[in-house]
């Protein structure tokens, strides 16, 4: 029975030590692609003034995109919950068919 205790102790050290390696390794590769994006725009061929201009005119339109994906899961969102009340008054209607319950 200790035979097994430790076997899951010694499972549970390597996942957690698992677990902060990648943890780890995640931020060291975000902190490399944000870097590396740093120096590129230090060393672009374009001036400051435009890199920045092309940087806004990217970010309006990742937040106009953004907005219209929002509002278009927003309806599908709508939709799916009428059609899930349509289907649990069906269901709930042959419950009470079934039961022979006339009450609500």
């Amino acid at each position: 029975m200790c035979e097994n205790s430790d076997s899951n102790l010694k499972r549970d050290r390597h996942y957690k030590s698992t677990g902060k390696n990648l943890l780890g390794m995640l931020i060291i590769v975000s902190l490399s692609v944000f870097s590396g994006f740093i120096l590129g725009l230090l060393f672009a061929p374009q001036s400051g003034l435009k890199t920045r201009k092309i940087i806004n005119e990217k970010l309006s339109d990742v937040i106009d995109r953004g907005k219209f994906t929002f509002a278009e899961a927003k309806v599908m969102g709508e939709e799916l919950l009428e059609k899930s009340k349509e289907k649990a008054g069906k269901v709930s209607s042959i419950i009470r068919s079934m039961t022979g319950s006339d009450t609500d």
